[in-house]
């Protein structure tokens, strides 16, 4: 299907809430028996001290960081519109792989990956969460001249600027060794030494049903109310934040957005600074030459190319080494700007389903003419953010109550768990503590990259030197076609 140029209304349209009848994720087909339509009370509370706005893996990192190692008395509610994360990170690849050479000029964004990957990796351990973390190798295949340039101009600045990140990236263009890799056909690849697949959803559930099951330190409170979407928020109330909801209304003293692509229904200004994303998802049946622990995928692999920006792990083989595949963003329909996900793109599924096939050179014989079958297919909603890189902190012109860790560009999972951490944190200080100091003290403590703050002085840089993000994925994925 060609790419046609986006047409772009500017300014954009507020986005819409989560569709209620989103498509059947396969990280759901195990649904956690605490969370369905959980509700802690049966009636909306009537306040908080803290109201968090979203239950995916940023959600429940601040919900986390709220309640262990802090004794103070707080009352934290939080606010989801379907099910508990049923969003994003219940939809995903599967993936959480620092990609170390996408900011080679702020080597501290690789260095927060890292942090935020080893993070996770300790608290899967620590708390023996069953949610297939497997640590193994990243391979970022290439598949274009113009990628292969810039990649080798990325590891030099990353060698300039940060060797002991270097250190950790190799580029292969030998091809015999691409073949081992499993991607003959690329034209390079860079292997990293630290990636994962996991199963996401079963990671967040562990944590939101330990946080709703376990005795609480006296006066504190989590209360999860899904099934809640919110449609307005105003920071401006004398109390607090006003929350309005389909089913009441609530008032906190701090309200945080952890709603990455649904932001601008909540803050219309973020409308042309963090996009509404479609993405679209596969998991695949293996084929035989794929279908045992011996010879199946072992890597967490990336396709970079013209038009190409697809992700593949595969799961264990004794659970059933579906190949979970995703991408195929410019073989259908426009998916930015879009945050319906209850429908699946026809032309998507059918390149998700063959090009496999030959990226990782399956024999003849082992699939058929439409290619590999898929036990499920699904869509998703990211949020792309107008100058790559999230928006964590206080929100700009929303005062000094509310707060925002949104718009990871479908790269949340090495991000998300310390940015909701780094929010945590600023509200636990927030006591009489300037903006300067509460930074200083979230970038000593978590790492946070300076570049990552929100602010409106980002907010008019973004809107002046950045283009629409629908512009700069269309130049992107038309170079060289």
């Amino acid at each position: 299907m060609p790419l046609a140029m986006p047409n772009i209304t500017s300014p954009r349209r507020p986005c819409d809430l989560p569709n209620p009848e989103s498509t059947s994720s396969f990280w759901h087909r195990e649904p956690d028996p605490v969370l369905v339509g959980h509700r802690t009370t049966r009636d909306l509370p009537e306040t908080a001290d803290v109201a968090i706005i979203g239950s995916g893996m940023t959600g429940t990192s601040i919900a986390y960081n709220l309640l262990n190692g802090n004794d103070k008395p707080l009352k934290v509610v939080m606010l989801e519109a379907r099910e508990a994360c049923w969003g994003a990170t219940g939809r995903n690849g599967g993936h959480c792989q620092p990609l170390l050479f996408t900011h080679p000029d702020e080597p501290e964004i690789g260095h927060f990956e890292l942090a935020n990957f080893h993070t996770l990796h300790g608290l899967i351990r620590e708390k023996n969460i069953d949610c297939e973390f497997n640590v193994q190798p990243g391979v970022q295949a290439i598949y274009s001249d113009y990628h292969l340039v810039r990649m080798k101009e990325a590891l030099k600045t990353v060698q300039d600027k940060s060797p002991e990140l270097a250190e950790r990236m190799k580029l292969v263009t030998d091809s015999k060794e691409l073949a081992t890799l499993r991607v003959p056909s690329a034209m390079g690849a860079v292997v990293t030494n630290i990636a994962a697949r996991m199963w996401p959803y079963k990671f967040v559930a562990h944590i939101l049903s330990e946080l709703l099951t376990t005795l609480l330190p006296p006066g504190q409170s989590f209360n999860l109310q899904t099934l809640t979407p919110v449609t307005a928020v105003s920071p401006s109330h004398s109390r607090g934040v006003h929350i309005a909801t389909a089913r009441g209304t609530l008032i906190a003293k701090k309200v945080i957005l952890a709603t990455n692509g649904y932001t601008s229904h909540l803050l219309p200004a973020f409308a042309d600074l963090i996009v509404p994303c479609r993405g679209q998802m596969s998991a695949l049946h293996p084929p035989p030459s794929l279908a045992t622990e011996d010879n199946r995928l072992k890597t967490s692999v990336g396709l970079l190319g013209d038009g190409v920006d697809d992700y593949l792990i595969q799961r264990p083989s004794e659970r059933g080494g579906e190949l979970m595949f995703g991408g195929a963003r410019h073989e259908g329909k426009q998916t930015l700007g879009v945050t319906d996900d209850s429908v699946v793109d026809e032309w998507s599924s059918k390149y998700l389903r063959r090009k496999l096939v030959d990226s990782l050179a399956i024999p003849e014989g082992e699939v058929g003419k439409e290619g590999l079958e898929a036990s499920h297919i699904w869509t998703g909603i990211m949020g792309y953010s107008r100058d790559d890189k999230p928006w964590v902190g206080r929100v700009p012109g929303g005062g000094n109550a509310l707060f925002m860790a949104a718009g990871f560009t479908g790269h949340g999972m090495p991000n998300t768990w310390l940015c909701g951490k780094a929010i945590a944190r600023m509200v636990m200080e927030d006591d009489g503590k300037d903006e300067e100091e509460l930074r200083t003290l979230v970038e000593r403590e978590v790492g946070l990259p300076k570049s990552y703050w929100a602010s409106q002085e980002r907010i008019e840089r973004s809107m002046m030197e950045f283009k629409d993000v629908a512009i700069t994925d269309w130049e992107d994925a038309t170079r060289g076609l």
